[in-house]
């Protein structure tokens, strides 16, 4: 049962770098493409920030992509906290919990200094 919870959530992570790549119009096309790939860390806090997720706090493989995505580049999670409420992107997000991530990882890090457009 994990492996097929595992594969759904690897498979809707999935989805979400391709409608990254795929928003072609938008400000942050560039930057979009160069996220996609990076993005696949955070694939086991989709249990935690999808809308209807019922985990009452993201696991310890969450926090540790979350970490690994904000080292690789802060800039993808801006273009994802910004992009959040593109409908390509197929996936809602609870933004609440999306935005206080890195307090519920233990992780200093925050989105306000995201850029805006």
């Amino acid at each position: 049962m994990a492996a097929r919870r595992s594969g759904a959530v690897v498979a809707a992570l999935m989805v979400v770098a391709a409608a990254l790549v795929g928003l072609a119009g938008a400000d942050f096309a560039a930057d979009r493409a160069e996220c996609a790939d990076k993005l696949m860390g955070l694939a086991t806090c989709l249990t935690y920030v999808q809308l209807a997720a019922t985990a009452r706090s993201p696991t310890p493989d969450c926090c540790s992509g979350f970490r690994q995505v904000l080292a690789a580049s802060k800039k993808c999670l801006c273009v994802l906290v910004k992009d959040r409420d593109e409908p390509t992107l197929g996936i809602k997000f609870n933004v609440t919990r999306a935005m206080n991530l890195p307090s519920a990882c233990n992780i200093p890090a925050t989105f306000s200094d995201c850029p805006s457009t």
